[in-house]
């Protein structure tokens, strides 16, 4: 290497160490005259993406794989609001883009699709295969165009512009994972790690609060755990979807002793069961059981034997899951109404603004300003918010979610037999994730379809993209097998081409 290489290395080092230097100075005097936490993260977070994009430059891959492992720790950052005990976010003057899980997801957003244009263009497949990410970008306009139409102003269409960017990136997502894998299948294994590792940071902060009592929340009169997220509710649809996905994967990997995969799995998945329960998330728990059920039934029939005893087993166990459970009903002592009641009579008020602009929508975001609440039903808040262009666009969405788990589980039907007939497959065995990722990925859809029922998903990261990335995989796996494609032929001098 000569002087003249050297130089630019040494002014980048001295620059990244010069940056480093201010940040930590201005993290100090934050810290030392007691400055908000938006003085002090925020460049923080855009040090961190600006890190990230540095990455994207180099090894794209390697991005991708980061920003999996590090999203579910980034809602701890929050900075636009905190939760009080009704359990609903609080306004701040702090604006929300300045969230680092903000900041990330515009970050990734740009960056992916700039990488995905630089692909050169591929042969299109089946409509299977099509399906998903046109239903994906279909939702994104149709968000888009309410935004439009509904003609936010001020902070409104503020708002209104992160829920697009949210569903943008999570498309994104879809769209750089699946192209990512199908370009080279090796990158699967190291892809669903850092989905399921993503676990680790929420796990173990729940283990944390539940333990020592430090750091739980009074919702409604309940101290409950939020792990790394902003609400106990999200905590609990992640643990659902991350559990649904961990049991699946399970009897992919070798069931030898020792420090190997299995092993650091069958313990994240009791962490993950940990979370669920006391979470306290009552349609985390039906949507649990609903992702469970449909992965025992294309697994094996024994594991519906073990799902039953674990449905019954925290009822009858833990008082506070009893409580939580009567309370839905309206038989909780002192309860002034169920829970139920009040989501029917808060759905009411949602179906009365659909007459503002029952075609596009009020915009994004423009129920819960409206209502000072979360509408706990994500399929009227696409009616209201995004009209019924939005609503057709989010059911074709879920629609070619389920076509896409056929889709995968019918391309491992062979894995499925041989596995049954081999016993465990081994921890990297080329392929013998597959069938697992396909079950999973259809327990995560049921998981999806049911918390949407009377709870949020659509305003949720920590699940859109992590099930964005298992459809990515998903959709890899029934490209790689897609048999529409002729195989290319080997050179005449390789082994098996013709002389």
């Amino acid at each position: 290497m000569t002087v003249t290489d050297r130089a630019p290395r040494r002014f980048g080092t001295a620059l990244a160490l010069c940056g480093a230097a201010a940040l930590a100075v201005n993290t100090g005097a934050g810290i030392a005259s007691g400055a908000g936490r938006a003085s002090i993260v925020a460049p923080l977070a855009v040090a961190a993406v600006a890190l990230l994009g540095l990455l994207a430059l180099i090894r794209f891959a390697a991005f991708v794989l980061a920003v999996l492992l590090v999203r579910t720790a980034l809602d701890a950052a929050k900075l636009d609001g905190e939760l009080n005990t009704t359990g609903e976010a609080a306004s701040s003057a702090v604006p929300g883009w300045l969230d680092p899980g903000a900041i990330l997801g515009v970050g990734f957003a740009v960056i992916g699709v700039a990488w995905l244009a630089a692909q050169p263009p591929r042969r299109a497949r089946t409509r299977t295969v099509m399906a998903l990410p046109a239903a994906a970008v279909a939702m994104v306009a149709a968000s888009a165009l309410s935004l439009v139409g509904g003609r936010a102003t001020g902070t409104a269409a503020g708002v209104a512009a992160g829920e697009v960017m949210r569903l943008a990136a999570m498309a994104v997502m879809l769209l750089v994972v699946e192209r990512l894998v199908s370009d080279d299948q090796h990158r699967r294994v190291p892809l669903l790690a850092a989905v399921v590792a993503s676990a680790v940071a929420p796990v173990a902060t729940t283990v944390y609060q539940v333990g020592t009592g430090n750091g739980l929340l009074d919702v409604h009169g309940i101290l409950r755990p939020h792990g790394t997220f902003w609400h106990p509710n999200v905590l609990g649809v992640y643990s659902a979807l991350m559990l649904t996905v961990a049991v699946a994967l399970l009897p992919r990997l070798s069931g030898r002793l020792g420090l190997n995969p299995r092993t650091g799995l069958v313990l994240l998945t009791c962490g993950l069961a940990v979370a669920l329960v006391a979470s306290h998330t009552r349609g985390a728990w039906l949507a649990a059981v609903a992702g469970l059920a449909v992965v025992a039934v294309l697994t094996g029939r024994r594991l519906l034997l073990v799902l039953g005893v674990a449905v019954l087993l925290p009822p009858l166990a833990l008082p506070s899951v009893r409580a939580r459970l009567t309370d839905a009903a309206g038989s909780a002592p002192g309860a002034p109404e169920s829970s139920l009641t009040w989501r029917f009579e808060h759905w009411g008020q949602v179906l009365d603004l659909i007459g503002g602009n029952p075609v596009t929508g009020l915009g994004p975001g423009a129920a819960r300003t409206a209502l000072g609440k979360e509408v706990h039903n994500d399929y009227l808040r696409a009616l209201a918010e995004t009209g019924f262009v939005g609503l057709l666009a989010y059911l074709a969405l879920l629609a070619a979610f389920v076509l896409t788990a056929r889709a995968a589980l019918q391309a491992t039907a062979d894995l499925q037999a041989s596995t049954d007939l081999q016993g465990s497959a081994g921890p990297l065995q080329e392929g013998a994730l597959d069938r697992g990722v396909a079950a999973g990925f259809a327990g995560a859809v049921a998981v999806l379809a049911v918390f949407a029922i009377a709870d949020n998903v659509m305003t949720t990261v920590a699940v859109q993209w992590y099930v964005a990335a298992l459809a990515g995989i998903a959709l890899a796996i029934i490209r790689a097998r897609d048999t529409d494609e002729p195989p290319v032929p080997a050179p005449p001098n390789a082994p098996g081409g013709r002389p």
